[in-house]
């Protein structure tokens, strides 16, 4: 018996799709002449004609629509047995987007731990901007910055760190205070600001320190990482989330000067992909809730 031309069967399922040879080989990526070529390959095969060529219309008869729809379940059952083996064979991927002061303070320093226990998932990290609008159909997890829990289809929300902020400063600026058990003598360019100088204006309220002759500027930073780098490196005294920056206070690096709250109105959250428990969503958000509660 002469082998099947399987070829030949590829290019009539592609033909009987579209009606049409040219469309079957675009998608083919072939001539249309190589396309007709291999039809009358297979009608030569099989000792019947397929298609009723005539008036630029395809024309299918009884024979060709049941061989059609064989061809196609056989194809298709046979994309679906390779696409699970291909699946064995690929690590799980997980894409990730953090807001950079988590992604900063919180997870980069903790990585580690989760590639140690989790070596087989491959793991993208992006960020997610306070502000812009994420793409969830490209995303696995994120921890965002917002008001209320996000609500996304497919996935779930949950409470991560709290936003509320503290004064903090580091031990060598410290040892500068008038006061070091209190804020009694901060002047104006001894505050840092996070994006604008509201957040100190509404912890100090009426107390709020005037500008001394003498004083430096203010100086604002639009990003909170580099409030950060500028509380660490001694340059005075900034509004912090503790539950963000727990290890820098902690490790003494930053040392709280208030209990007083603000910016109680944002927090952050983990938005994660439904799942099964070995998704990698999953795994990830399981991950990090255990790290946090260590």
């Amino acid at each position: 018996m002469r082998a099947l031309p399987l070829n030949a069967l590829r290019v009539f399922d592609a033909v009987f799709r579209h009606r049409s040879f040219h469309a079957a080989s675009v998608e083919l990526n072939v001539t249309p002449s190589a396309i007709s070529h291999q039809m009358r390959a297979l009608e030569d095969w099989l000792g019947l004609r397929l298609i009723e060529r005539g008036n630029k219309q395809l024309k299918f008869g009884a024979n060709a629509v049941a061989l059609a729809s064989t061809v196609h379940l056989a194809f298709s059952d046979i994309a679906v047995a390779c696409e699970s083996l291909r699946k064995k064979s690929v690590k799980p991927q997980l894409t990730v987007a953090v807001i950079p002061s988590v992604a900063i303070c919180w997870l980069i320093p903790r990585l580690q731990t989760f590639r140690n226990q989790f070596s087989h998932v491959e793991l993208k990290i992006m960020y997610a901007i306070f502000g812009q609008k994420l793409n969830y159909d490209e995303i696995d997890l994120a921890i965002v910055y917002a008001q209320e829990p996000p609500v996304v289809k497919d996935f779930e929300t949950v409470f991560f760190l709290s936003g509320a902020s503290v004064p903090v400063c580091s031990q060598s600026f410290l040892q500068r205070l008038p006061d070091q058990s209190a804020l009694q003598g901060v002047t104006q360019d001894m505050l840092l600001h996070d994006t604008d100088t509201s957040g100190w204006k509404e912890w100090f309220g009426q107390t709020y320190p005037e500008r001394l002759e003498g004083d430096n500027a203010e100086i604002v930073f639009e990003d909170f990482n580099l409030l950060r780098v500028a509380t660490l490196a001694g340059q005075g005294v900034a509004l912090c989330p503790p539950d963000l920056i727990q290890d820098d206070l902690v490790s003494g690096r930053l040392v709280k000067l208030s209990d007083r709250l603000i910016n109680t109105q944002f927090d952050y959250f983990i938005i994660y992909r439904r799942g099964l428990e070995q998704t990698p969503s999953v795994t990830f958000f399981e991950w990090i809730i255990n790290t946090k509660s260590a």
